[in-house]
């Protein structure tokens, strides 16, 4: 069962972040679409100033959701070495989220994966230090 974890931590990890995007996508398509006033559109792009702002902040919320559940995803599905798997993990995020910052001339995308890097980091090594420290047998 352990080999088994191992062999599907990647593919599960990918197939969690490309279900992220595909859901962000949905959902700025649908915000965009339905909640625009239709004398803001133009050629097909929402240019009112209030759902431009809302857009960008679903992107920002749904890419720091996005880091914060696939490393999540990656430690539980790790049947050990968790912290190992936590920074390679993000590692590997952090270079996506930095690339698709850049190439998007978005870099405040990077930022927000960074704060999801750092609540995810800080959860799951949080909740890692209690489940060693108050586990079965200490008093």
């Amino acid at each position: 069962m352990r080999a088994f974890r191992w062999l599907v931590l990647v593919p599960a990890c990918v197939a969690l972040l490309a279900l992220f995007i595909a859901a962000t996508v949905a959902t700025h398509y649908l915000v965009e679409q339905h909640l625009c006033p239709a004398a803001s559109f133009d050629r097909g792009i929402c240019n009112h100033r209030g759902m431009t702002f809302a857009l960008k902040a679903l992107l920002h919320v749904a890419m720091a959701l996005a880091v914060l559940g696939v490393s999540v995803a990656g430690v539980w599905i790790a049947p050990t070495a968790k912290q190992r798997v936590l920074w390679v993990t993000l590692a590997a995020l952090m270079l996506a989220a930095g690339w698709y910052g850049y190439a998007g001339n978005a870099a405040s995308l990077f930022v927000a994966a960074l704060l999801g890097a750092a609540i995810a980091a800080t959860a799951i090594l949080r909740s890692q230090h209690l489940t060693h420290t108050i586990g079965p047998g200490t008093p």
